[in-house]
């Protein structure tokens, strides 16, 4: 499978012109391993510190303001930044002890929060977010703004990490109901004894509903369509399911030779995951898991057939499709 970029790490690059426009090439055999994703339509998209504005012809590469990076390997190319987007010109950049926001598309940065941002998420206007003192922080705080990010409050009790703190992605039904995956970390900041928390309050105080039995699984991404259905991502093995506000999950059967690498849930029965291995990356549901139907690369490539209801906003895939460009 053809894949994106000229070597993100050591499987992709980036070649820039003066101009500071890059173009991401395709090369075969490469697989794109990206941070943060922000797909604000089908033709702006951020990429850490680049971002398109013609879905993905070229792309622009922002610089760091240099407080939010002294300690960074100064080797760090700027789609590896930790960024969200929540429009084409608004964001924040995950510093090393700090977060930082900007208005005018990455032109210019202020130091918005005095803690490093860990997880961000928003519905509309209103949003949560957890941040610590730093990489060092044995406690994090919830933030929560109702005015797209322009202002943060703190509110909550603060997470203890050496027994339950946010981990790995949120998900938001609205202002108020929300789940995180969550863990216990170590010394060393590894984290165990995955599970999933829940709120009813928009961020500020949370429930652990489940642990999951084996403590040593890494939970990846997250995704609830109502108060009773979501998904989890676990490793490259599985992808549970929960049909009751995330209290119980069970293992749905993926295809065949198939790593997980993301999986976006649409509905109770419809869904999508990305993975690798042999044959198709890209599968389909529409009872919920029993069954998968595969999208080829022709057909992702040129927006045919089951292609055409890929969730826009979904990054993994459209990182997929470009690379097949």
């Amino acid at each position: 499978m053809a894949a994106l970029l000229v070597a993100l790490g050591a499987a992709l690059g980036v070649r820039a012109a003066e101009d500071e426009v890059i173009r991401f090439l395709s090369g075969p055999g490469e697989t794109p391993v990206v941070g943060a994703i922000s797909v604000i339509d089908g033709r702006h998209v951020w990429v850490g510190l680049t971002y398109t504005e013609d879905g993905g012809a070229s792309w622009v590469a922002r610089t760091p303001p240099p407080a939010a990076g002294r300690r960074f390997d100064e080797s760090t190319p700027p789609y590896g930044w930790g960024t969200l987007f929540v429009t084409a010109e608004r964001g924040w950049l995950r510093g090393i002890d700090s977060t930082w926001m900007t208005h005018d598309a990455g032109v210019t940065w202020r130091r918005q929060v005095p803690a490093l941002m860990g997880l961000i998420t928003f519905v509309g206007r209103d949003g949560w977010a957890v941040a610590g003192g730093g990489l060092s922080a044995r406690s994090f705080r919830n933030y929560r703004t109702d005015n797209l990010g322009e202002s943060w409050n703190q509110c909550g009790d603060p997470w203890n990490r050496s027994k339950v703190a946010p981990w790995s992605s949120a998900s938001f039904l609205d202002s108020k109901n929300g789940w995180v995956t969550v863990g216990s970390f170590d010394g060393r900041e590894l984290p165990s004894d995955g599970g999933v928390a829940r709120t009813k309050d928009g961020g500020c105080t949370w429930e652990v509903l489940w642990r999951d039995d084996d403590p040593s699984d890494n939970l990846g991404s997250s995704r609830f369509v109502d108060d009773r259905t979501g998904w989890l991502s676990v490793g490259y093995t599985r992808l549970l399911a929960t049909n009751d506000g995330g209290y119980h999950w069970r293992a749905l059967r993926l295809p065949a030779d198939f790593g997980l690498e993301d999986a976006y849930l649409v509905s109770r029965n419809v869904g999508w995951i990305k993975g690798s291995g042999y044959g198709p990356a890209l599968y389909y549901t529409l009872d919920a898991g029993a069954h998968w139907r595969a999208v080829s690369e022709q057909d992702l490539r040129w927006n045919l057939g089951l292609a055409h209801g890929v969730p826009t906003n979904w990054g993994a895939a459209f990182l997929l499709r470009l690379g097949l460009n």
